[in-house]
């Protein structure tokens, strides 16, 4: 009887190891296949993401392709909502393989370039509109902000910004402009130059996040140097309502009747344009606004931000790029962002 309980109890052994064997077979096998379908996974969104990355990246190509053949095409020298590339993001672009890409171009002349209208001649001397100008502009900007956070003296903005931007080293209040940047940690200079990119407002004296966040939607820094100032024919209506006119007795901001006027124009399908221009559907700018407008209305365009946004399964990407189209031989990027 011990003989026979001995070998019961031997068999209720090599059971016992047997399925603790079998089960940490069966883990292993799961761990196994977890991990490879992981690192499937993986591989196939890697492959995505550069699909998706190289879809995009020929989009800024085409896109650039479409702006140099509009600039070869000649005409009458207008950028309005009714070109080729202004129309090019209205379809998706759809591939073989189920992916996708839409392409948005839009020119510098849809915001307000700052580096235009805080410009300066050889004497180094400011237009006198400019200060007004940028006091109702911040002034408006401000005023859509909650309560709490109006708290910005909009004519210490509007000197500060032109102290950072001159030539020289003296305050439009006095003192030395300097001063405050000196004290920051770590210390830098006022650029005395063109801004380079809007978040370089946070830089000068008196902005901060809060306040270029809330003026992003209105202005560009495009053209560096040189340009004009809002395309009538592609500013949305919240650019249009920092058009600065004339109105026989005062420069003030535009009304909303002038704003709505030159949205159902483009409604109708045509362009406003100077009184030298000659185009089929034009509507001359004298005919709206008799009067003189601050920055003057820029109306032909060679700096565009594309962008180009890639759907590859589950993976988008998108990139940004500001494209300089002047010479049509070499077209420059101005930058280049993933967003």
């Amino acid at each position: 009887m011990l003989v026979a309980g001995e070998a019961r109890r031997q068999r209720g052994v090599v059971l016992l190891l047997v399925l603790f064997f079998a089960l940490l077979l069966t883990s292993s096998i799961a761990t196994f296949t977890r991990r490879a379908t992981l690192d499937y996974r993986i591989a196939l969104n890697r492959e995505s993401v550069a699909r998706a990355e190289a879809l995009a990246r020929g989009g800024i190509r085409l896109a650039t392709a479409v702006l140099l053949e509009d600039s070869a095409g000649g005409g009458p020298g207008l950028d309005s909502h009714l070109e080729p590339w202004a129309l090019l993001g209205e379809t998706p672009i759809s591939t073989e393989d189920g992916s996708s890409l839409r392409l948005q171009i839009e020119d510098a002349g849809t915001r307000l370039n700052l580096n235009a209208l805080v410009s300066f001649d050889e004497s180094g001397a400011l237009d006198g509109k400019t200060v007004p100008f940028l006091h109702e502009m911040f002034e408006k900007v401000i005023e859509d902000l909650p309560p709490e956070l109006r708290l910005y003296d909009t004519r210490e903005l509007a000197e500060n910004l032109i102290d950072y931007l001159d030539k020289d080293d003296l305050r439009q209040a006095g003192g030395g402009e300097n001063d405050y940047y000196q004290r920051q940690d770590p210390p830098y200079r006022a650029a005395n130059g063109p801004l380079l990119s809007l978040d370089e407002l946070r830089l000068i004296e008196g902005f901060d996040g809060r306040l270029v966040d809330a003026l992003r939607p209105y202005l560009t820094v495009h053209p560096y140097v040189g340009g004009a100032g809002i395309n009538l024919n592609t500013a949305p209506p919240h650019v249009l309502s920092l058009l600065y006119l004339f109105d026989g007795v005062e420069m003030r901001l535009a009304p909303e009747d002038v704003v709505r006027e030159i949205l159902e124009i483009r409604r109708d399908g045509e362009v406003l344009c100077p009184e030298a221009a000659s185009a089929e559907s034009c509507v001359v700018l004298n005919e709206i606004v008799p009067n003189e407008i601050f920055p003057p209305p820029a109306w032909e365009s060679h700096v565009f931000v594309v962008s180009a946004q890639a759907q590859v399964g589950e993976v988008q990407r998108t990139l940004e790029a500001v494209i300089d189209r002047a010479d049509p031989a070499d077209p420059w990027v101005l930058s280049w962002r993933t967003r």
